[in-house]
């Protein structure tokens, strides 16, 4: 069984929420559930939700920032959509996926703060 244990967040080690933003996708090549777990701090007001992409990418290129380079066409996954208005936390659980990648996006309504730690767990085979 394939199990991993991911990193989101850039290199600068947070991620502002005063902007829209996007966090690194995710290859889920041989992976069947997947859950993904944010924390925040601040005071943001908008949205966060999970898009999908069945683009090839290169997910085994060196650099993770290289992986997802020529991924450009992105789904909203239904039901993903999690509003909030104050610092916190937003959890997703996926089984059986079938799609290739998968990254969170921010959009922002007012307000500001920063996503402080952002990780996905994956299983597969």
């Amino acid at each position: 069984m394939r199990i991993s244990n991911e990193d989101l967040l850039s290199e600068s080690g947070s991620v502002a929420l005063a902007g829209n933003a996007s966090l690194r996708p995710i290859w889920l090549g041989h992976i069947a559930q997947y859950a993904i777990q944010l924390f925040f701090t601040g005071s943001p007001v908008g949205s966060f939700k999970l898009q999908c992409s069945n683009d090839a990418g290169h997910p085994n290129a060196q650099a993770k920032a290289e992986q997802s380079q020529d991924v450009v066409n992105w789904t909203d996954i239904a039901g993903s959509a999690a509003a909030v208005s104050a610092a916190g936390d937003v959890t997703w659980n996926a089984e059986n996926v079938g799609y290739t990648w998968v990254r969170v996006v921010w959009t922002v309504t007012s307000g500001s703060g920063s996503i402080t730690s952002a990780r996905a767990n994956m299983k597969g085979v």
